[in-house]
């Protein structure tokens, strides 16, 4: 009699510990499903985010605008034997060469060194150039230098450098970028004092973002 009960309490005892184990081992299998669940959500939303960022930055960010310097007049409005006083006027064609993104241009300045002193500058006003076009700027500054005489240089002519600082914004729908500072350099033109004539072939200047 004693060992039936004893076997009949080891069996219930058994079943008993059964039963525990398969719930644990069930909240276990339900924890580590959920917690890939979760896993797996996260990759995708990280592969999603990072799907989003290359996409912008191919589409947005490595197309700089350009600039070339086509027509230049050096107007003198008061010079003597040896001091050059004139109005400098530029034609340069800028063009956005983004298929999608618009260039937001703010507080561009025009810079101009003469090799003989100090350098000019000039303001540009803010503009917006929309993807695939292009805008003609007409920048006007005024001079005051030493004129290079007895200097190994043609006559009536002078060697200018210019220079442009300006805050860039890409725009994409809605999304603006964040303003970066841009350089543009333009080396190498000769103009000729008073002369409207185009004295250099239309001269690509180098964008460094």
């Amino acid at each position: 009699m004693r060992s039936t009960i004893a076997t009949t309490q080891g069996v219930t005892s058994s079943s008993a510990a059964q039963r525990c184990y398969r719930q644990q081992h069930g909240a276990t299998a339900k924890r580590t499903k959920v917690i890939r669940i979760i896993g797996r959500s996260l990759l995708c939303v990280i592969f999603l985010v990072a799907l989003a960022i290359l996409t912008c930055w191919l589409v947005v960010f490595p197309k700089t605008p350009r600039l070339m310097v086509e027509t230049g007049k050096v107007t003198p409005t008061g010079s003597t034997h040896n001091m050059l006083n004139a109005t400098i006027a530029f034609s340069i064609k800028t063009s956005n060469p983004n298929k999608r993104a618009s260039l937001h241009m703010d507080s561009m300045k025009m810079i101009v060194n003469c090799n003989m002193g100090k350098p000019f500058s000039s303001t540009i006003p803010t503009f917006i150039l929309m993807p695939r076009n292009e805008t003609i700027l007409n920048p006007v500054v005024d001079v005051n230098f030493i004129y290079p005489f007895g200097r190994p240089v043609p006559p009536d002519w002078i060697r200018l450098e210019l220079r442009f600082l300006a805050k860039i914004s890409y725009i994409l729908n809605r999304w603006t970028s964040r303003p970066r500072l841009l350089e543009i350099y333009c080396d190498h033109l000769w103009l000729k004092i008073n002369d409207s004539t185009p004295n250099f072939d239309n001269t690509k200047c180098k964008v460094d973002l």
